[in-house]
């Protein structure tokens, strides 16, 4: 038989973070509204019935009133959010609604009837009277903001991005939910919140609700307004109404503290009040009768939760088994599933992300296969993970695995001690031998450098899929190995796992290197497998002051045209200091040489590869990652020759007399680069151009003279073994690429044992032009 003064339950939930009124309308002059609890974690198939039980007496509060009479306590009991600032936190209209139907207004929550057997003009009276008391802790009156368009479309993408829709359901771009099983529903948040207030509780949830239901995601507070404002963006019929803030009065402030004491209210909140009255004591939790009182059919002064049948029988299973001793592994089950954690870690053959789930869970690192999307799986996760690691994780989230867009949040410091325990005790593995590690650095010297050996790109190449001290080197970005490995995992782990991945994860990508105890690298540490291992482990213990292993370089910058021209004023192959190099639209690109005024290289394909450039002291040069490369004679390109027969002058352009005058943007952001030569001021400049017939587009080359005086100046526009003349101012030079020039404007020769082409500019009255297309001949190839 269950005590008839039944003490006020929590109104919070982790699941029901953001809760809030599918039906806002709802006011407190109608009946009360049957909705049972929804706590999302008893979805995850593979609990039995009676850790959903234990489950259910631990969300609902039970154990709040109800005494176990063990040690230590097997349910893990959650307490209400903390009250002393909930009139700074939900609109002051909302408490007397919610108050008096919890149900009908915030359907699925945990938070159960109090007032169900009054009169509806009763039930009213009293709802108003506890939320003027509640107010009165924090009189500080929320107001209600517009969210921004802006903001909101960037919180959609949040919440369906960082881990919102592990435990709530998904929406659609109205804002809409798509309903799943097991989902905490949100609802319509306008009525309850404001932006402020929903974006101050995101920010630091675990100061609201202190048990921990709603974990920490850690978001910077442009993520939290991000994320309130699409959540507050809806604007149905039940939210048009404009929130009232009535004063608080002190006469409802008195019976409101009464009728707190009374309904035993504080054994789920606790306020800073003398004047509450101490809760009577109730009926000790393995005698209670699931039938009856609390979560009986019938309501009255008692607090009333609308059960389903299965969840009463669920409880019944744990009430009839109440002493039977719980192993480890079930009082496990039983904290992940009320955290929910079991909506993205699967433990053992149960857990993990479910089908209609599964595509919220989201990478930025592909390469990595589902590794690179899915949360670990928490099996033997005891055995595998140093316990203050452990324990940080829980309590405050990690990232070490930066390329999940699921994050790990923070479930606070207690229920992380808790289950860092239950996995310790629960988790092993099977005994294996470890080699003593030398503990003078000197002597270790060369079992560290057997270590660098390995792991690097002479050995088994470790630095190809993981992350070494921050820098990323090959194709994947794995877990970082310097910052993650020794301060991380056990060393027995790490040991049982190099030997043999695939018995801990079937179908990662983690190569085996030790198939049967059999090394794959014969030649390194005499091929002793427990040598190489202890090896790597000893490097990898050094921290981030260990030496760079071989293999390590910066990761590739691939810089990609789009629809405008790229600019890269960096060294490039084959290209001094003063390079220039630029990328069209299409796949034509070229490299001007600043210091020697010419164009000297003219390639089809990619751009460039700048991380030698962008990193570093940028000491390097940018890489071509074209094929189709022809290069041009170095500068300078224009001079004066004595008579048509003189050598090309072997003098640098400074020597001349040729400056460099810079170069201007078009509206496609190319460039036409300026210079003087000979007195004579030139502006160069290529465009891409796409012929009709051709399929690559062409480099066309306009290039305009203008000078005080008359001038002849001669181009040298290529030198090589083969230039021959086509016809019609078409010139084959080497064996792919074509020049077209003006007829009858140019002669070729031969000097130095090479081929040039020469075009004779005369720059008349003042001015002069001349046009030169570049094309890349594949039929020849």
């Amino acid at each position: 038989h269950m005590h008839s003064d039944r003490p006020f339950r929590t109104c919070g939930s982790w699941i029901l973070a953001l809760v809030l009124c599918l039906n806002a309308c709802s006011d407190a002059s109608k009946q009360s509204s049957a909705s049972p609890p929804i706590v999302a974690g008893l979805a995850s198939a593979g609990l039995d019935a009676r850790v959903r039980g234990l489950v259910l007496l631990g969300e609902l509060g039970c154990v709040n009133c109800h005494a176990e009479n063990i040690e230590p306590p097997r349910i893990d009991a959650r307490r209400g959010p903390d009250l002393a600032a909930v009139g700074s936190r939900v609109f002051a209209d909302y408490l007397p609604r919610f108050l008096a139907d919890p149900c009908g207004v915030e359907p699925g929550t945990t938070m159960p009837e109090m007032l169900g057997d009054r009169s509806d003009k009763a039930r009213a009276d009293a709802a108003e009277a506890l939320a003027h008391y509640l107010r009165s802790f924090d009189a500080r009156a929320v107001t209600a903001e517009s969210p921004e368009p802006e903001a909101s479309a960037r919180g959609r993408k949040l919440f369906h991005q960082v881990g919102c829709v592990a435990c709530h359901s998904p929406r659609d771009d109205a804002g809409n939910e798509s309903p799943l099983p097991g989902s905490a529903p949100l609802g319509d948040l306008k009525p309850k919140y404001s932006l402020k207030s929903l974006r101050a509780f995101l920010l630091a949830p675990l100061e609201a609700r202190p048990s921990a239901r709603m974990p920490d995601l850690h978001l910077t507070p442009t993520e939290a307004n991000d994320l309130s404002s699409f959540l507050l963006a809806q604007t149905p019929s039940s939210a048009l109404l404009k929130p009232i803030t009535t004063p608080i009065d002190a006469a409802k402030i008195s019976a409101g503290r009464t009728l707190f004491a009374e309904r035993g209210c504080v054994q789920c909140h606790k306020l800073d009040d003398s004047a509450r009255a101490p809760a009577r004591d109730a009926t000790p939790l393995r005698k209670l009768d699931p039938k009856r009182g609390c979560m009986g059919d019938k309501r009255g002064s008692w607090p009333h939760y609308s059960l389903t049948d299965e969840q009463r029988a669920d409880i019944n299973a744990a009430l009839l088994s109440f002493d039977e001793p719980l192993t480890d592994e079930q009082q496990i089950a039983q904290r992940l599933a009320a955290r929910n954690c079991v909506a993205c870690h699967p433990r053992g053959e149960h857990g993990g992300p479910a089908a209609d789930r599964s595509q919220f869970f989201t990478t930025n690192e592909w390469s990595l296969g589902q590794d690179g999307r899915l949360p670990p799986p928490l099996t033997g996760v005891g055995a595998k993970l140093q316990r203050e690691w452990l324990i940080d994780s829980i309590a405050h989230g990690q990232s070490i695995r930066p390329y999940l867009r699921t994050r790990m949040p923070g479930f606070g410091i207690g229920v992380a001690t808790e289950l860092a325990d239950l996995f310790e005790r629960t988790d092993s593995l099977p005994p294996i031998e470890l080699g003593s590690l030398p503990e003078d650095r000197e002597k270790g010297e060369p079992m560290r450098n057997l270590g660098c050996e390995l792991v690097g790109d002479k050995g088994m190449n470790c630095i190809t899929c993981h992350v070494f001290a921050g820098d990323r080197v090959g194709t994947m970005a794995a877990v970082d190995l310097i910052d993650s490995t020794t301060q991380r995992l056990r060393r027995e782990w790490f040991t049982h796992y190099l030997r043999d991945p695939v018995k801990f994860r079937a179908g990662t990508l983690m190569p085996q290197f030790f198939v049967d105890g059999v090394s794959t690298r014969p030649n390194l540490g005499e091929g002793n497998a427990a040598r190489q291992i202890d090896a790597i482990w000893y490097y990898l213990s050094e921290g981030r002051n260990v030496r760079q292993p071989s293999g390590m370089r910066d990761p590739p910058i691939r810089l990609v045209v789009g629809n405008e021209a790229l600019v890269l004023r960096r060294s490039v192959q084959h290209t001094g200091k003063r390079g220039i190099s630029v990328g069209y639209p299409g796949g034509v690109n070229l490299t001007f040489d600043a210091e020697s005024l010419g164009l000297n290289q003219i390639w089809w394909g990619e751009f460039v590869e700048a991380s030698s450039v962008w990193t570093g002291q940028g000491s390097g040069e940018a890489h071509i990652l074209g094929h189709d490369l022809a290069t041009l004679p170095k500068g300078p390109a224009f001079v004066v020759l004595a008579d048509p027969t003189a050598a090309w002058p072997e003098a640098s352009r400074r020597a001349l007399g040729q400056r460099f005058l810079g170069y201007d943007l078009d509206e496609k952001q190319r460039p036409s680069f300026r210079y003087i030569c000979e007195d004579v001021t030139i502006t160069d400049a290529p465009v891409e151009t796409q012929l009709d017939g051709v399929a690559r587009p062409i480099l066309r080359r306009t290039l305009s003279f203008v000078s005080a005086i008359d001038k002849t100046l001669q181009f040298r526009a290529a030198r090589d073994a083969r230039i021959d003349d086509l016809g019609e101012g078409r010139v084959q030079i080497g064996r792919s690429l074509q020049m077209t020039l003006p007829p009858s404007s140019y002669r070729i020769r031969t000097a130095g044992g090479q081929r040039e082409l020469l075009v004779e500019i005369q720059v008349r009255q003042g001015s002069a032009q001349m046009v030169v297309d570049y094309r890349w001949l594949e039929e020849s190839k």
